[in-house]
């Protein structure tokens, strides 16, 4: 395990928060960021000026038991840090990793490795990457079956219908953006994720390509408003009665929708060519 001294203090925090929320056997960093937010008290100068740090943290966590709630997990991290470092978490038990070492994971292949490793109580001897055609053939296939499916949720959204339900028309949206991370991680990280809420899937994608940078929120709260009401698509169409979302709000979303993926479609087809290239030949490292 690499000490503590060799990591920011934020990032050491969020491990001892970690470990006494779960039986951790070990944590690997997938990737990280850090804003800065500046503050300044024009009317009141007593104030004065402020400078404020939030932390994002891509992690893999190893528990020896499973993590029922992800969603649950991360904001309790996330609130226990003072709400300064954000935590976007991949969780495999132990057995699962080891199961998945002894048959073969080229994502598990990148991930488990001693530099990404931040806290380990046992070491993992990770499997090489698996190079061939059928390797090749699946990851293609799976980037496919996803974005025609998230197609085929942007088109809905595309009918004109006599009904007008904006809020079952950001689901949708929704839906279709999901599919469009879950093909992007298939092709970037052949990983499929076993958790689906909206900002944890583009956060994750954050790591790899710009694409999300469209969707996710701007500094104007008009887009952090509409970013929000996204997010919680599912909730509003299932629990509200009111159908709060503007017409103005969920086109402005659907165009957001189509410049994503257009863009997922452009990184996703040039990261194929790279794959088809590396498959292309028979070998095991």
């Amino acid at each position: 395990m690499k000490s503590y001294a060799t990591l920011d203090n934020n990032l050491a925090q969020v491990i001892e928060i970690i470990k006494c929320k779960v039986q951790l056997h070990s944590i690997y960093l997938i990737g990280s960021s850090k804003k800065t937010i500046s503050k300044k008290y024009i009317l009141d100068p007593e104030l004065g000026n402020s400078k404020k740090c939030e932390f994002s943290y891509s992690l893999l966590v190893i528990t020896h038991e499973f993590v029922s709630d992800p969603k649950t997990f991360m904001n309790d991290v996330f609130n226990k840090t003072g709400e300064k470092s954000e935590v976007f978490t991949i969780h495999y038990t132990l057995n699962d990793i080891k199961y998945r070492l002894r048959h073969g994971d080229n994502f598990l292949s990148r991930i488990l490795s001693s530099e990404n490793e931040i806290y380990c109580s046992e070491r993992l001897l990770p499997c090489g990457y698996c190079y061939h055609p059928k390797m090749y053939s699946i990851i293609k296939k799976e980037w496919e079956f996803r974005m025609n499916r998230a197609y085929y949720f942007k088109d809905k959204v595309d009918v004109c219908d006599d009904i007008y339900d904006e809020s079952a028309r950001m689901l949708l949206i929704s839906q279709s953006l999901q599919q469009a991370c879950a093909s992007l991680l298939n092709v970037f990280w052949e990983y499929k994720p076993s958790y689906y809420e909206l900002n944890h899937l583009l956060n994750l994608c954050s790591n790899f390509c710009n694409s999300p940078k469209i969707v996710l929120p701007k500094k104007s709260f008009r887009s952090k408003r509409v970013y929000h009401t996204l997010c919680h698509a599912q909730y509003n169409v299932n629990f509200k009665s009111v159908d709060d979302v503007s017409i103005e709000d969920s086109d402005y979303v659907q165009r957001l929708c189509r410049r994503f993926l257009e863009k997922v479609a452009n990184e996703g087809e040039k990261k194929l060519q790279e794959l088809e290239s590396i498959h292309r030949e028979f070998r095991v490292q």
